[in-house]
């Protein structure tokens, strides 16, 4: 029997009711599946970290879609309406705050990840020597690199420590150097169950302060299970209040639940000195293409006062150079 004329109306906003919420799905599914914590598994995990070039991309889509056929506005509206939620989301890590917090002793943070211990020692010896960081955090390093690195660097004094032995793989470790005028530091591992060792730096002039020194898993078929797990863990700093600095690779971006969960407590440096969006990873791609996936976190009483984000040679990360306040007079 064919349609009747009666119908076909009927049809059309059938039609255009299913293209409506198919689209919202669709489009939810790619710039805000964080929301319903699909962004725990493979791929939402990696969408996600490209949201602001997702929105970009769908917004473009959306608005020729209507040029093109204008009669499917609704479902290009809906788009745009998912696209704006997306904005929301990320347009805070543009804004600087008024650096009102109380005055105290600097503390300049270096941290870098070295690639498996492939970065170029040269450059970062040169980014030491022209910024003298108080404290250089690598991760993916470990003896090897450590002896290219300090005999460049030798006559400054640093001190040297290494969370994993002297013949370990650069990839297993993490490494920290401590400028003298911080005297009397203590550096130990912490969070055994995680995939890379974490360090805890206290003592000397850091007074009540502790830094932690972080390297998640990734979250990459294998990895992304403990990939959550890790990053919820900082809670564990985040939540308590204690004064701390938290630094390092997070192989997440403040568009990751986790992340969010994790971290809740915290300042991100990088977000609130106006940086929160310029891509640490992969080097090689323009700073507005990638990831933020290196931090640097405060909680407690630290507080951050200017991030610059460096291109060094030899690694995918960029390095960032924090520096931040410390509480006291």
């Amino acid at each position: 029997m064919s349609q009747s004329l009666s119908d076909r109306p009927r049809v059309r906003r059938g039609r255009s009711i299913a293209a409506v919420v198919g689209t919202a799905v669709i489009v939810a599914l790619v710039l805000l599946p964080d929301l319903v914590r699909l962004d725990r598994y493979f791929p939402f995990a990696q969408i996600v970290a490209l949201r602001v070039q997702a929105a970009v991309v769908v917004g473009l889509l959306a608005v020729l879609v209507v040029v093109v056929r204008r009669r499917w506005w609704p479902a290009a509206a809906t788009a745009l309406v998912v696209v704006g939620v997306a904005a929301l989301m990320v347009v805070g890590r543009l804004a600087a705050d008024d650096g009102s917090a109380a005055g105290g002793r600097p503390l300049t943070v270096l941290s870098f990840n070295v690639y498996e211990g492939t970065a170029d020692p040269g450059p970062l010896a040169a980014a030491i020597r022209g910024n003298r960081p108080d404290l250089v955090v690598l991760t993916e390093a470990a003896g090897p690199f450590l002896e290219q690195v300090m005999p460049l660097v030798d006559d400054l004094g640093y001190l040297p420590w290494s969370a994993v032995g002297s013949d370990a793989p650069d990839l297993s470790g993490t490494v920290v150097l401590a400028a003298p005028s911080l005297g009397d530091l203590s550096a130990r591992t912490v969070a055994s169950d995680t995939r890379y060792p974490w360090a805890q730096v206290t003592g000397g002039a850091l007074g009540p302060v502790q830094v932690i020194a972080v390297h998640t898993a990734s979250p990459v078929p294998g990895w992304i299970e403990s990939w959550p797990r890790e990053l919820e863990s900082l809670q564990r700093w985040c939540g308590a209040r204690t004064p701390t600095i938290i630094v390092g690779d997070f192989n997440a971006s403040a568009d990751h639940s986790a992340f969010r969960s994790g971290t809740a407590g915290c300042t991100d440096a990088a977000a609130a000195t106006g940086a929160g969006l310029v891509a640490t990873w992969p080097s090689d791609w323009p700073r507005w293409l990638g990831a933020q996936i290196d931090h640097v976190l405060t909680v407690g009483g630290p507080a951050p006062r200017s991030v610059e984000i460096l291109d060094l040679p030899g690694s995918d990360h960029r390095a960032l150079l924090t520096r931040l306040v410390l509480p006291g007079a």
